[in-house]
């Protein structure tokens, strides 16, 4: 799950280098050098999930919220980390999915159904 890096620096010498894949969201900024303690690579950072309605049998490309649960571990939760089982939040404004009130539904929890370190994509199941 880590690798250790050293850096010269004083403040958290030790650095652990995610090597899973991971979301990370918009607004994210590295923290100074000195002071991260985590850093997840750009090559494993994903953007987009391959998602399957189960009820119209039908698969589209949503962007990803963010990571509400993963059952392996809370740190990887935390760390934004993408597992077989992993519950997070997706995009469904493109499918104009509505509620009985008439409003448009803006955000779905889907579920990874593949293991995205294998594969090199994520693909997930909307919890309906």
């Amino acid at each position: 799950m880590f690798r250790v890096l050293k850096t010269g620096k004083r403040g958290k010498s030790w650095k652990r280098m995610v090597t899973k894949a991971t979301f990370v969201g918009e607004a994210f900024t590295r923290k100074p050098v000195k002071y991260e303690r985590f850093i997840r690579p750009m090559a494993l950072r994903y953007k987009k999930a391959n998602v399957t309605h189960p009820d119209l049998k039908a698969t589209f490309q949503l962007p990803i919220i963010g990571v509400k649960k993963n059952p392996q571990s809370p740190m990887y939760t935390q760390l934004g980390v993408l597992t077989k089982g992993t519950i997070m939040e997706v995009n469904v404004s493109e499918l104009g999915l509505v509620t009985t009130g008439g409003k448009a539904v803006w955000g779905k929890y889907a579920q990874i159904t593949n293991n995205p370190e294998n594969d090199g994509c994520i693909n997930a199941v909307l919890l309906v």
